[in-house]
């Protein structure tokens, strides 16, 4: 059974997340796993530790990586959410159920549970239409952020934050067809200026970026394989290093625009700067399917072959944009192709994957960096149990 041990980050201004293939006036919502390893690679190497020693275990062939993250997530309160599967079909006893959900991005944690075990999810389905004020609700199910965040009504609606409950207005509790509206987070635009070099004239431009909720924020998993393993040749752990490019990235930042605050967050812990709480979560069983709950890049035929498996279901992402390196200029990275979260594989060994090199090649050797770029395709999946019936 996969043990995540939990960091939740609360971010204290805004955080803007770009999203490839659309302008800086859009921000992304989550923060990708080879997005928040390449942060702790950089932090890491910032704070002095030897980078080449550290990544040792995660380019040995093959790899055999001290831990592996998932990609960060909303939370509200004491409820995290999950990616919701990319073919909702196995969710449903009824396969058209799932054009009712298709605004849905997040499931809870106890609706995910639920699926893993094999229950169908729809007597949890929201209702098809939008709600009056005085609707009761016949959904055992509920949402929130216009109806992108979906929860188990019954028991997860006590963990969400107090203010939720109550109407600031009325000072009275609010009805349960109010909870859609509320928003977990708000998405904006702020305006920035840049001035040509040359005639100094102005240009006006916006950048997009997300602003959470008290309370609420992003979540990660970090799965450990041997946490008290030393980094060769000194006498800190991994889980150490974490720990120390964790609270080091705290005022440094997540994602772009953080020579303004951005990204800036607050890290829950417990002692010592460790994770402040754990969750265990179904392990994939051998010929069942698994449930990513990180990006994932396929490295062995035997890994590529999977994909072609009965049953599987994934969708691609494109991962590019541009690399910041002390020995030399901001440069951009080369593209490749990852699995996304949600992403339906084969359970077992073949969930691994590897770390890719992004380094950009140049016909002028001269402008070439002198190390290479790694981007982490290193998977984390759930499983369904034996009794699980998802065809």
């Amino acid at each position: 059974m996969p043990t995540l041990s939990v960091y939740r980050l609360h971010f204290r201004a805004g955080l803007h997340l770009g999203v490839r293939g659309v302008t800086l006036e859009e921000a992304a919502v989550s923060l990708p796993s080879d997005t928040l390893f390449s942060a702790l690679v950089d932090a890491w190497q910032r704070l002095g530790g030897p980078v080449e020693r550290w990544l040792a275990p995660f380019l040995q062939e093959p790899p055999d990586p001290p831990f592996v993250l998932t990609s960060a997530f909303p939370f509200a309160g004491a409820v995290r959410f999950y990616p919701m599967p990319v073919d909702l079909r196995g969710l449903f006893a009824q396969p058209e159920a799932g054009k009712r959900v298709k605004r849905i991005a997040y499931l809870s944690e106890g609706l995910l549970r639920r699926a893993l075990s094999g229950e169908k999810l729809d007597d949890w389905l929201p209702p098809e239409g939008p709600t009056g004020p005085d609707d009761p609700g016949q959904s055992a199910g509920l949402l929130l952020q216009e109806g992108k965040l979906w929860l188990d009504g019954e028991t997860e609606l006590k963990q969400l934050p107090q203010w939720m409950h109550v109407d600031p207005k009325s000072r009275r509790p609010r009805p349960r067809a109010a909870y859609p509206h509320l928003e977990a987070w708000k998405e904006g635009r702020t305006p920035r200026v840049t001035i040509d070099r040359i005639s100094s004239a102005s240009n006006i431009f916006h950048i997009g970026h997300v602003r959470f909720a008290q309370e609420c924020g992003l979540w990660f998993g970090v799965q450990w394989r041997r946490p008290a393993q030393r980094i060769e040749g000194t006498s800190t752990t991994y889980a150490e290093s974490v720990t120390a490019a964790l609270q080091f990235l705290q005022d440094e930042g997540l994602g772009g625009d953080r020579s303004v605050g951005y990204g800036a967050f607050t890290l829950e812990t417990g002692q010592e700067g460790t994770a402040r709480e754990a969750v265990s979560l179904p392990d994939s069983s051998p010929g069942g399917m698994a449930w990513l709950l990180s990006r994932f890049h396929p490295r062995t035929p035997a890994e590529i072959a999977t994909l072609q498996a009965e049953g599987v279901a994934y969708r691609l992402v494109d991962v590019a944009g541009w690399l910041r390196s002390p020995d030399g200029p901001a440069q951009r990275r080369r593209r490749i192709h990852l699995l996304a979260e949600g992403s339906w594989l084969p359970a077992g060994e073949t969930v691994l994957g590897g770390l890719v090199d992004v380094q950009p090649v140049y016909e002028n050797q001269e402008g070439m960096l002198s190390h290479p770029v790694y981007r982490s395709g290193f998977g984390v999946a759930v499983g369904f149990t034996q009794e699980a019936n998802h065809g």
